[in-house]
């Protein structure tokens, strides 16, 4: 398969995988945070397996999600908000790099401390950002009900890190083995995270 291709491929791949994520997860709750959010795990696993050369079609895919599913109109705290999940991963995943805890597949081997420190880190980035730009932005619901600090914040955080850690494993024990065992070529070494 040409680069091209291969890029093409990998980017189709990232936007169809944060989709279904995000179907999963069932519409966003803004103000209440859901109980488990698959969309940033999967953000977090595009990066991953694929690298950042998958970012627009992240993108791409959190703001299609917004507004194919949620109905969300696309006011200037929104967003903030799309991009906020979108580079969460990223932060996390470079935060890690700095402190040489980016090991996340050694070999045969997946390191799931590692894995499971970037789903909390990528969770708590998420959140806090989200919080202050909701905060900032005055972004209310349907219901005309804003931020409320201590709900918002603990509801978010858990969702975000279940989702990330639910993807995140699921992506380590069935994933990344079929895609070595099947598909090795598919993700070339220099975009590799690990």
């Amino acid at each position: 398969m040409g680069k091209i291709q291969n890029f093409i491929a990998v980017n189709i791949t990232a936007f169809i995988v944060v989709v279904l994520a995000t179907i999963l997860s069932g519409p966003a709750h803004h103000m209440t945070g859901n109980f488990i959010w698959f969309q940033l795990g999967a953000a977090s696993l595009c990066y991953l397996i694929c690298g950042y050369r998958v970012f627009f079609a992240v993108l791409l895919a959190i703001l299609f999600s917004a507004h194919g599913l949620d109905s969300r109109n696309f006011s200037n705290g929104d967003m903030v908000v799309h991009f906020i999940g979108t580079f969460s991963p990223i932060l996390a995943i470079e935060s890690m790099r700095t402190f040489k805890l980016s090991v996340f597949f050694d070999g045969e081997r997946v390191v799931f401390q590692h894995l499971l420190f970037l789903a909390i880190l990528t969770g708590f980035y998420n959140t806090i950002f989200k919080f202050f730009t909701y905060s900032y932005f005055e972004i209310a619901d349907i219901n005309g009900d804003t931020v409320e600090a201590f709900g918002f914040l603990k509801n978010y955080l858990m969702g975000d890190i279940l989702g990330s850690l639910i993807i995140l494993f699921f992506a380590a024990l069935v994933v990344v083995p079929l895609i070595r065992r099947y598909l090795p070529n598919i993700v070339p070494k220099e975009y590799k995270i690990d």
